[in-house]
């Protein structure tokens, strides 16, 4: 294992997530250009990432959405 691939495992939920800085979002890329093993690891975390996103959905409690909406309308 190289260490970009060793950087990509690091830093993965980071990537899927949005939360890299764009000099680390290059060097996954570029690394993923050139790694199908990580470009594989990484297409299954981000169907996994969004298949869990989506279970923990939970719409607010009607109360909760009015109650915020009241406080927004009154700032």
């Amino acid at each position: 294992m190289s260490p970009e691939c060793v950087f990509v495992l690091d830093h993965y939920n980071d990537y899927i997530s949005g939360e890299l800085t764009p000099e680390k979002i290059a060097r996954v890329e570029n690394h993923l250009m050139s790694c199908p093993h990580c470009e594989k690891f990484l297409g299954r975390a981000f169907r996994i990432h969004g298949h869990t996103v989506g279970l923990l959905r939970i719409p607010a409690p009607r109360v909760l959405r009015k109650s915020i909406s009241n406080l927004l309308d009154k700032a």
